[in-house]
């Protein structure tokens, strides 16, 4: 938020939102990289997104802080990525990633791992949403209480796991249209596909 009260969205990130892990970490992490500071606004075109934010990429002197919040592992890059910065942004999540920052962590003590995501159904992804799917494996030696974990894409679509106890070195398929839930497969039970075709980020 700037001084006259004008909310700036940050173009080609996306960070946790209020009640999501990480999001006090990240809202202070943005706080100590702009908290009055004079900072330079890049805005680009549309200028502004349904919200009426002003959308831009934030510099602190030299100090690029889109690329810095993803450095730090709070916040991922936003798909369609634009061409400007593109390789930066890229760049600074793979470190993140490698090095286990934020958002990245690795949960401690969980063996469990996305073993495939089938993204493009066959024919019209929309037609044919059963067909979109990613497999969630369980790599260790005891059952894996999944209650109330959560699998989430880069536009902040988000499945919450009812009740589902995933059995030792099993796997389950997340499929996304509407079925009947089992041991090996679970519906999303969304209208429209999750998965980008180009590329997309799993987070668990």
């Amino acid at each position: 938020v700037l001084e006259n009260e004008e909310r700036v969205r940050y173009l080609g990130i996306n960070a946790p939102e209020q009640g999501d892990p990480y999001f006090n970490e990240a809202t202070q992490a943005n706080s100590d990289l702009v908290a009055r500071k004079e900072v330079r606004l890049e805005p680009k075109d549309p200028s502004r997104d349904t919200q009426g934010r002003l959308l831009a990429y934030v510099f602190v002197n030299d100090l690029f802080v889109n690329e810095e919040l993803i450095r730090q592992g709070y916040a991922h890059v936003q798909r369609p990525l634009r061409a400007e910065y593109r390789d930066r942004l890229l760049t600074a999540q793979k470190a993140a990633w490698q090095e286990a920052l934020g958002i990245w962590a690795r949960a401690a003590g969980r063996n469990v791992a996305i073993a495939e995501i089938h993204p493009d159904a066959e024919g019209k992804d929309r037609e044919n949403l059963c067909d979109e799917y990613i497999v969630i494996e369980n790599r260790e030696d005891a059952p894996l209480d999944l209650t109330g974990w959560t699998v989430s894409d880069e536009a902040n679509h988000r499945y919450l796991f009812p009740s589902f106890v995933l059995k030792a070195k099993a796997a389950v398929t997340l499929r996304t249209g509407v079925g009947r839930n089992t041991e090996s497969e679970i519906f999303w039970g969304s209208r429209g596909p999750i998965w980008n075709n180009d590329g997309d980020t799993i987070f668990m």
